[in-house]
């Protein structure tokens, strides 16, 4: 597993650029610990400005235990997020 210590613009970036539907992610996010399988990744305006989404589905048996994670609204209060891509090597990501 690669491990990242990353500021909150450089670990929103790497969310952006790297996570892709059907990965899985693990975030901790000012109380909350969400994990789960990325449904969908969203990058429409909402109310003139840019916007950054993640669908994840919480729990794969029941399609209703989904949540939305407006990233731009949390991204100060992310802590840390495994993120275990599809193909590919999983990271750990701390942010400082």
């Amino acid at each position: 597993m690669k491990e990242l210590e990353l500021t909150t613009q450089e670990a929103v970036a790497y969310l952006k650029e790297n996570v892709k539907i059907h990965d899985i992610l693990e975030i901790s996010y000012n109380r909350i610990f969400a994990e789960g399988e990325v449904l969908n990744v969203d990058f429409s305006e909402y109310f003139d400005k840019p916007g950054f989404r993640l669908l994840v589905s919480l729990d794969e048996s029941a399609i209703g235990a989904t949540i939305e994670i407006d990233v731009y609204e949390v991204e100060d209060d992310i802590i840390e997020f495994v993120h275990r891509p599809k193909n590919g090597e999983d990271v750990d990501v701390t942010v400082i």
